[in-house]
């Protein structure tokens, strides 16, 4: 099993000086490895029928209608469940110790949508997106390994972290 983790927003607070309204965390599931092989060689085809570079990124809001389109066609026909989690930032609304850092806020939408998710875990290659410091990425999977193996025991094959091209991660996690 292969679990992508992916976010869009920011964690900062000053919604009037240049952060987002919305933070959102997303995982994507894929049971099989060749599901997410034969699903990123998919997406690196459709880089090349639409002229985009080998490293361009699917980002929804930089994307045109067409291009959005187009990638969910490419991908519908693969085999996998995604979960996300939205925190609106409005900060009369978010109290608490996990909304004090962004690291800690980071820390704890991940949390929530592995949580969500924990039914349908197998023993988990997880792939964290290239978000902060190495330093930063390493807490954050001691933190996702001790909050969601907690009760659950070891279902967290390893950690990754995402490169433009998950391919050759890919590889090395089969």
């Amino acid at each position: 099993m292969l679990i992508f983790i992916d976010e869009s927003g920011d964690t900062g607070r000053k919604i009037n000086r240049g952060s987002s309204r919305y933070f959102l965390v997303s995982i994507v599931l894929f049971s099989e490895n060749e599901e997410a092989e034969s699903c990123d060689r998919r997406i690196s085809r459709l880089r090349i029928e639409l002229r985009k570079s080998d490293n361009f990124e699917f980002h929804f809001t930089n994307n045109s209608h067409k291009v959005r389109l187009n990638f969910l066609k490419a991908t519908k026909s693969y085999r996998f469940i995604y979960f996300s989690v939205v925190i609106d930032k409005n900060p009369r609304k978010l109290q608490g110790p996990e909304f004090r850092t962004k690291e800690s806020f980071y820390k704890y939408v991940c949390q929530m949508v592995m949580t969500n998710a924990l039914p349908y875990f197998d023993t988990a290659t997880v792939v964290i997106d290239q978000c902060g410091s190495k330093s930063f990425r390493k807490n954050l999977a001691r933190h996702l390994r001790s909050k969601i193996e907690k009760n659950q025991g070891k279902i967290i094959k390893k950690f990754g972290l995402m490169g433009n091209l998950c391919g050759y991660f890919l590889r090395k996690s089969s």
